[in-house]
């Protein structure tokens, strides 16, 4: 591994609308709170339908081949309005929870698990769950670390909506 010798800022403005077509030394996968709160905010405000299963979701993206955070793992975040509840569906990945902020309830395979900021759990593969907005007036964030990248190209990767 090679060690990191050039700041964050330096190199994440070669990474927007415009890219150099010259490889970056060291280039750094760094995803910034400030960067990144106003695009879900900036998406909810449009009016947009969210997703069914996740609320506002943004996927973080590696800034040099569009594709999952790392090969083998996909990062996200979703914002779920308050009072939210979405809808239950499974899928063949497993992703690991952090509460970002808010408090909630995620039912996995019929259990509830309460949530608050700070805390993490995980949905297996395959499990049926979804998510409940526990709040009445804040909104909630969750964190999420999915091993679907490495299931997609093998063709093993299904999602469907389950009815509870």
């Amino acid at each position: 591994m090679q060690p990191i010798d050039i700041e964050s800022d330096k190199v994440s403005v070669l990474f927007g609308l415009a890219r150099s077509t010259v490889p970056v030394k060291n280039q750094l996968i760094h995803y910034r709170w400030k960067d990144i709160y106003p695009v879900l905010k900036a998406l909810q405000a449009t009016g947009a339908e969210p997703s069914p299963f996740d609320g506002y979701l943004l996927e973080y993206r590696n800034p040099v081949t569009g594709g999952p955070t790392l090969p083998s793992i996909q990062c996200a975040i979703q914002l779920l309005d308050p009072a939210k509840k979405t809808a239950a569906h499974r899928h063949t990945s497993t992703t690991i929870y952090h509460a970002f902020s808010g408090s909630g309830t995620t039912f996995i395979g019929g259990q509830p698990f309460d949530w608050k900021k700070g805390d993490s759990f995980v949905v297996p593969l395959w499990y049926p769950h979804y998510h409940v907005n526990r709040s009445a007036s804040e909104e909630a964030l969750l964190f999420s670390m999915s091993d679907a990248p490495v299931l997609k190209p093998l063709e093993l990767y299904r999602e469907e909506p389950v009815s509870l």
